[in-house]
């Protein structure tokens, strides 16, 4: 179990203060899918940031993840910026190893062994600037995964790729997650992404962020879109609709 504890983050300004999060509190069950969901600027990536040691002025405790150096493998939304357009695919999976110094043959036996768990058909040749946006993103997931790590983080990683890919990519981070045995901490702006992707999803309200509720998901696998039409699915979407009307309680909705 990895658990967040009573974690609270303030940032301030000439203007003054300002609080974000407010005694943030819940759990990720090892082996597990959580997915965060809550009003845009509630704090989301502040809260990743934290917990994947990118941010260290907080307070709070985070067990389970006390040394998150090589522990937590992150996927960020632009994945454009988050890759070297000078190196192949191949030398951008494993950028991650070079850093690390391991040994040549190190490197191409960890990217077989990724290779062979993951289903993915990639040139490791091509240069990554004439990547589709979906091929980007699956060679950022890939960048992440090739460190065995503690935890994989997902910041939004499908708000700027289609809907069509968006699709495939969604089944191919929860196979993996599955087939791997990956603990996911994973943020959407998508309700019903959230839903489909997560074994449980963490709502926020907005700042100063509080947990409102822990929404328990026992969808089976593998969930592939078609489960949207489910009365399972979609009784658990509307208990979700009515937890986010309690995170945005009292804020006017601005187009």
């Amino acid at each position: 179990m990895i658990s967040i504890k009573n974690l609270s983050k303030s940032f301030s300004s000439p203007a003054g203060s300002t609080h974000i999060l407010n005694s943030v509190s819940f759990d990720i069950p090892v082996d597990s899918f959580t997915t965060i969901f809550g009003p845009n600027g509630c704090g989301k990536t502040t809260l990743v940031n934290i917990v994947a040691g990118l941010d260290r002025h907080f307070t709070g405790n985070i067990e389970g993840l006390e040394d998150t150096k090589r522990q937590v493998g992150f996927v960020f939304q632009d994945y454009r910026r988050s890759l070297l357009p000078w190196y192949s695919v191949r030398k951008n999976i494993l950028f991650p190893l070079e850093l690390q110094r391991l040994s040549k043959r190190e490197q191409a036996a960890r990217l077989e062994e990724l290779l062979s768990a993951v289903p993915l058909k990639l040139d490791l040749d091509q240069r990554v600037y004439s990547l589709s946006g979906g091929q980007a993103q699956a060679v950022c997931i890939l960048r992440a995964l090739i460190i065995k790590p503690r935890i994989l983080i997902l910041d939004e990683p499908f708000a700027a790729i289609d809907y069509e890919r968006t699709l495939a990519l969604r089944k191919l981070i929860s196979d993996i997650a599955k087939s791997l045995k990956l603990t996911v901490l994973f943020i959407s702006h998508d309700l019903e992404e959230a839903i489909i992707l997560g074994d449980q999803v963490i709502f926020l309200s907005k700042h100063p962020t509080q947990v409102v509720e822990v929404l328990r998901v026992d969808l089976p696998y593998p969930r592939s879109f078609e489960i949207t039409t489910s009365l399972q699915f979609t009784d658990l979407r509307d208990r979700a609709v009515k937890i986010f009307k309690k995170c945005v309680a009292g804020t006017e909705i601005k187009i």
